[in-house]
């Protein structure tokens, strides 16, 4: 049977980091069964440790099968690692030919993060770790882009006590790994490390052996940072950042109300104790993580504590969350 095939490469606008393959292969109509006429096939190399080909065949009968392939390399190569990257169970489901139109991505950013590579677009909203964000801009100078609500929370706040909005409870600096979720586990052994344990830890020391001054945590909670928290291009705010769209508004005097009112639409979440992990101040009280520490010298970070009669910036030693 004789026939061709034309090979196609190059990159896809949205997938910037992508290499597209694209393979049409031809054969010679032939009488019979099962005889194969024509294969046109795309090959998405995510990383050259995965791969995504989907594509269709046709036979002599003029019959259309569409076929999709996943393929991952185990272990990941050098720096890549998994990051929202799914497809839906229904294009699978029950049937060995598998219908193109039912494949459903969570999203149209980047699946698969090939670290220190670069051409890793900046977040514009959307999905990010199973949960929807939008982006807001601030009125005020010079007017920066944040997202609309708490890192885990499922909701515009509506109301300083809705507990739909109140999303994660952060130790300073660490990671998601489990100790932000609400009923997270509790332990009182400081760990060794600044990354890997999912338990909250109590102690008013610090939750960590290392890292006596903050430095690691601060570079860690950067925009691409060890234990960034942020989609990609958001960081935890600086100090100066938070305190121009809080405090710097209204001289300090900014309150719960003001808090829900303002364009970050802040609920009051309260605040998980350090000594015992108990919530308190649920509803009444805001406590916000700054990336600045007070000091060279020591392991305190700024937070802010605003309450129904103002607010502050408070030196607080970091187990607190």
């Amino acid at each position: 049977m004789s026939g061709y095939d034309v090979k196609l490469s190059g990159q896809a606008p949205y997938l910037p980091w992508a290499k597209i393959k694209g393979t049409y292969y031809h054969w010679d109509a032939t009488t019979g069964p099962n005889i194969k006429g024509n294969i046109l096939g795309v090959d998405i190399e995510l990383t050259p440790s995965v791969s995504f080909e989907f594509g269709q065949e046709n036979n002599n009968t003029i019959d259309a099968t569409s076929y999709g392939k996943l393929t991952v390399k185990l272990p990941l190569g050098n720096k890549q690692k998994f990051t929202n990257f799914a497809i839906a169970s229904k294009a699978f489901k029950d049937s060995s030919t598998m219908d193109l139109g039912a494949l459903a991505w969570v999203e149209r950013s980047n699946k698969i993060m090939v670290e220190g590579e670069g051409n890793i677009p900046t977040f514009t909203g959307g999905m990010f770790r199973g949960l929807e964000y939008q982006l807001v801009t601030s009125p005020n100078p010079p007017h920066r882009v944040w997202l609309d609500r708490n890192l885990g929370a499922t909701k515009v706040a509506a109301s300083s006590n809705d507990s739909a909005a109140y999303g994660d409870h952060y130790q300073w600096g660490r990671a998601k790994d489990g100790h932000q979720s609400l009923n997270s586990s509790k332990a009182t052994a400081r760990l060794s490390t600044i990354t890997a344990d999912d338990k909250f830890i109590t102690t008013f020391s610090d939750w960590t052996k290392v890292d006596n001054n903050g430095a690691l945590r601060v570079a860690a909670w950067k925009d691409g940072g060890s234990n960034d928290i942020c989609p990609v291009g958001f960081s935890v705010p600086t100090n100066d950042e938070l305190h121009r769209e809080t405090l710097g508004t209204t001289n300090n005097n900014f309150g719960v109300a003001d808090a829900l009112s303002s364009f970050l639409k802040f609920p009051a979440p309260g605040i998980r104790s350090s000594s015992d992990g108990i919530y308190r101040n649920v509803g009444t009280i805001l406590f916000l993580w700054s990336r600045t520490r007070t000091a060279a010298n020591n392991n305190k970070a700024n937070s802010f504590r605003i309450h129904s009669g103002g607010g502050s910036i408070h030196p607080v030693t970091v187990p607190m969350a």
